[in-house]
């Protein structure tokens, strides 16, 4: 597998992205009866606390690792996008639970990065080459 930035190795010796002062790694899962690719994906915050998220698959037909950290970013954007309108409007959104409250405070606070990456991931030329 050859990546190519902004994709890095991460210390969990993995492909992922550096995203402020924490880290992203992706990995395979089991691919279900459906033909959905499962992903094991760890982010590891800045304060050192570490995140396990297992429940993130591919739709159907199955998918890479540049598709899976696409889906996870915009999931990522979503709940930050959430937890910002609560606290610009009071009403409770509905994307912030999606995640830890750490992990949301931190993508909160990265929104702007977490979009452009993936924007690029999307739309972006193919940054795995498999």
């Amino acid at each position: 597998m050859i990546l190519h930035p902004p994709l890095i190795i991460t210390s969990r010796l993995m492909p992922g992205l550096k995203i402020g002062n924490a880290f992203i790694s992706l990995g395979y899962g089991q691919r279900s009866s459906d033909n959905r690719t499962g992903y094991q994906v760890w982010i590891d915050l800045p304060d050192s606390t570490e995140h396990e998220i297992t429940d993130l698959r591919s739709g159907c037909g199955g998918g890479g690792i540049q598709d899976g950290l696409a889906s996870l970013l915009s999931f990522l954007g979503a709940a930050a996008e959430s937890r910002q309108y609560r606290e610009r409007t009071g009403r409770e959104g509905e994307n912030e639970s999606l995640f830890p409250p750490a992990v949301v405070d931190w993508a909160s606070e990265n929104s702007d990065e977490i979009g452009m990456l993936a924007y690029e991931l999307e739309e972006g030329a193919q940054l795995v080459t498999e």
